[in-house]
């Protein structure tokens, strides 16, 4: 300092310096902003907000109207809300993605209705070589299984191939079995069934590992129908609201079609991919897995988990149960204990996910048995291994959910009570597992982290259906009334967390994606009523407006 400079002034201009110099605004300008909406948004230390601002592909705030305008720039777009709910983008946990067109059976209740679709179908398709479809329902059918005389009525002039609704079962005609040459004296596949007639004749029905002996014919999809139908399904998916999905199984074919829409910029939807878990798989298939693993770590494209089947379905009466279903039989394991905790412990100890479908109590069962004991074995925690669909378990093992860490995959639109679920579904189960069945609400109260998916094409990726279906246990006329097994009834606020910050937790992503919050990935729906707020009958009354996706509209209404 010079001499005689009193020391305030000094600092009187190290002040003016600091003023003069160039600042950051404090408030930088987002790209867009949502002001007057009723925001939900998951986020427990701010539940409810009224608006929200995105910059980039993120959220950058969240809060009321005067404290997001703040960040209203000259470019700035902004959006009137008018009231309008707004919640983090959908999560599907739970689904089978790409699905090429063939004939619709979904929703079919009787043999003529299924007939007349897959008629309809051929007549239209005269040039293929193979009539196929999907979707049949067990209770369309007297006895729940179809029989090949009834699909020679409809397709004769060339082999036709049904799969189920839930795909563990498939429906041959006669000219497709003569082509895999399936005749009385076939044996039963392991982990399958050559359903015969009195005379011990095939009828046509195969079960679970039986159906690949006739769907192995069936000529391979091109990769150009593979690339068209997940274009439209991403369609389908945005206007459902859907910014996130589960792949629980993909085809390496498929893989190419994800990866040419994903150059173009089109994905409109984020995936998780499970690859099948292989018993004794080779170090060169394991490598390949890892690869896979690291080539796509997200957010649009995640390789992380893989799947596998410990059972089948209740219908066929392949779910594995601890006690006889009536009539007789505790269903089929795909695994040994010993070969399931083998594998388990080794996907594990290779920092995998696990998936294992498992419906039926024994099953489940067993999948808690194998990740309990891997976790013991290679001395891991916080993988989040995941048990598939749950259908009827033990009061028991759903309390093993919890302080195993595993969570509990499930499907919210699995309680639609519809004519199969009282005509051949819980018949089959029993009253006791019936009263057990789709246990939302135990699963919620026993503290287990659960994520709802629609394990679509099974049934529909709606969202909105499967909170409706959640809350109320009821189909879409109301019936029955007061809902199948109303006990576990589950509110929708607690639905949609399921299908937002829970499903984002089940695939090791809910630092980016599942809450609105400053930070996380612009991924919201904008809809036309709180379905929060709202009677539940009303929910299906309520349509996604818009869809937003790192802040890029992927479906927007038309009066929107």
């Amino acid at each position: 300092m010079k001499p005689g400079v009193p020391l305030f002034a000094a600092a009187l201009a190290a002040l003016a310096a600091v003023a003069a110099a160039p600042r950051p605004p404090a408030f930088p300008a987002a790209d867009r902003v949502f002001l007057g909406g009723r925001i939900w948004t998951a986020d427990p230390s701010r539940p409810r907000a009224q608006a929200l601002a995105l910059a980039g592909d993120a959220i950058v705030a969240v809060g009321t109207d005067p404290e997001v305008r703040r960040y209203v720039g000259p470019a700035t777009q902004t959006v009137d809300l008018r009231g309008r709910f707004v919640a983090p983008g959908f999560n599907d946990a739970h689904l089978h993605f790409l699905v090429v067109e063939n004939a619709d059976l979904t929703g079919a209740a009787s043999v003529e209705e299924v007939q007349g679709r897959i008629r309809a179908y051929a007549a239209a398709h005269p040039d293929q070589a193979w009539v196929t479809g999907r979707g049949w329902v067990y209770g369309a059918f007297p006895g729940s299984l179809p029989d090949r005389r009834q699909l020679d009525a409809a397709v004769a002039d060339r082999p036709a191939f049904m799969t189920s609704y839930d795909g563990h079962s498939a429906w041959a005609n006669s000219k497709a079995l003569q082509m895999a040459g399936i005749t009385r004296d076939t044996r039963d596949p392991d982990h399958g069934v050559i359903v015969r007639d009195e005379k011990g004749e095939p009828t046509g029905a195969l079960k679970e590992s039986a159906s690949r002996l006739v769907g192995r014919l069936v000529p391979p999809a091109s990769a150009e129908d593979r690339y068209a139908a997940l274009k439209r399904r991403l369609e389908e998916a945005a206007s459902y609201g859907l910014t996130s999905a589960q792949n629980a199984s993909i085809a390496a074919a498929d893989v190419a079609a994800y990866e040419r829409v994903a150059a173009e910029g089109g994905l409109k939807v984020r995936f998780y991919f499970a690859l099948p878990m292989v018993k004794d798989i080779a170090a060169d298939d394991l490598a390949h897995y890892k690869a896979m693993r690291t080539k796509y770590p997200g957010p649009l494209m995640k390789f992380g988990a893989v799947k596998g089947f410990v059972d089948g379905v209740v219908e066929s009466k392949t779910a594995a149960m601890l006690e006889p279903y009536p009539g007789g039989g505790t269903g089929e394991l795909n695994w040994t204990s010993d070969d399931l905790d083998r594998t388990v412990a080794l996907y594990d100890r290779e920092g995998f996910q696990v998936f294992l479908h498992a419906i039926g109590d024994k099953a489940i069962r067993m999948a808690l048995d194998a990740y309990e004991r891997a976790a013991h074995a290679n001395g891991t925690s916080g993988r989040r291994h995941r048990v598939e669909h749950i259908e009827a378990p033990t009061r028991a093992d759903i309390a093993r959910f919890k302080p195993l860490g595993v969570i509990a995959s499930t499907q919210a639109l699995f309680a639609n009570p519809d004519q199969n679920t009282y005509e051949v579904y819980a018949p089959t189960l029993g009253p006791d597992r019936e009263s057990r069945a789709m246990a939302f609400r135990s699963l919620d109260e026993a503290g287990a982290v659960q994520a709802f998916g629609s394990d679509s094409p099974v049934f529909s990726m709606e969202v909105l259906r499967g909170i409706y279906c959640a809350a109320t246990r009821m189909t879409p006329e109301g019936t029955p009334p007061g809902g199948w097994q109303p006990q576990e009834r589950i509110s929708a606020e607690a639905a949609l967390r399921h299908f937002t910050r829970d499903a984002a937790y089940a695939s090791f992503e809910e630092q980016r994606k599942g809450t609105l919050a400053p930070g996380m990935l612009a991924d919201l729906v904008v809809l036309s009523d709180d379905v929060v707020a709202i009677p539940p009958a009303q929910i299906l009354k309520t349509r996604v407006l818009l869809t937003v996706m790192g802040g890029r509209d992927t479906y927007r209404a038309g009066d929107f």
